[in-house]
């Protein structure tokens, strides 16, 4: 089987619905709030330098990602695609319940309903579960070592987003870094 191939059936159909979901979420919204909600995803405020340039790079490296499925065929390996869709399954009901807290948690506080019960960083989880998914649905080696690297920069971002809200929600933060893992059951 080949690695990478332009077609119809490839995995840019499962990276479609990843990419088109937080814009119907946001289509509910008026311009003010998908300002909000837009200045609230970006903010770097405290960021050091080397924190911002991991920020970016795990910001935009989903695209390249789904940009390659265009040319990443589904495996003829039936359990192995079959997980895979579970997987990506799994990830879209995350990624999309988080977006929904996301949209719907004022901006004064912090995100701890829904999927942030059970990980502090459910939007994370879930988008990497849909990669993990449409790596395993393709039994593609190198968009799964694309996929690595990418966990390693969202993984320095994150601790980055966490120094900040510790400062800026104080106590209510350290509780919850107390209560709920980081990943899902990876403190």
């Amino acid at each position: 089987m080949e690695l990478f191939a332009l077609g119809i059936w490839n995995a840019w159909l499962l990276s479609l619905p990843f990419i088109v979901l937080p814009l119907i979420a946001l289509s509910a919204f008026g311009v003010g709030a998908k300002k909000e909600i837009a200045k609230r995803m970006s903010d770097m405020t405290g960021f050091t330098v080397k924190e911002k340039v991991f920020t970016v790079i795990s910001s935009v490296s989903p695209y390249p990602f789904m940009l390659a499925t265009v040319w990443a065929p589904f495996t003829t390996m039936l359990p192995l695609l079959c997980f895979g869709l579970l997987l990506y399954s799994a990830g879209i009901a995350m990624f999309a319940a988080s977006l929904k807290v996301i949209f719907e948690t004022p901006p004064d506080q912090p995100f701890n309903e829904g999927p942030y019960r059970i990980s502090r960083n459910p939007v994370y989880v879930g988008a990497t579960l849909v990669f993990m998914g449409i790596c395993a649905a393709t039994a593609n080696l190198v968009l799964a070592g694309y996929l690595a690297i990418a966990i390693i920069t969202q993984h320095v971002m994150i601790l980055a987003e966490e120094r900040i809200c510790r400062v800026k929600y104080g106590e209510v933060f350290e509780d919850y870094l107390k209560n709920v893992p980081r990943y899902l059951f990876i403190k």
